[in-house]
């Protein structure tokens, strides 16, 4: 039904993986943007186990 390809960085992939491929991207590059741009800390440190406890942490309110 949806069998639809596209050529992309010369790799033919299927549109579906395409978006998704994408989405992710979105989601890695803004929150690095959000923590280190607008954070004002290492943009890499987003990929840290702390960074995501603390944050967890402050949402739950322990």
């Amino acid at each position: 039904m949806f069998k639809r390809t596209v050529k992309f960085l010369g790799l033919r992939i299927s549109l579906i993986l395409l978006v998704v491929i994408l989405v992710i991207l979105a989601i890695i590059l803004g929150l690095m943007l959000g923590y280190g741009g607008l954070g004002g800390k290492n943009p890499a440190d987003i990929f840290k186990p702390s960074v995501w406890h603390d944050f967890i942490a402050k949402l739950s309110g322990k």
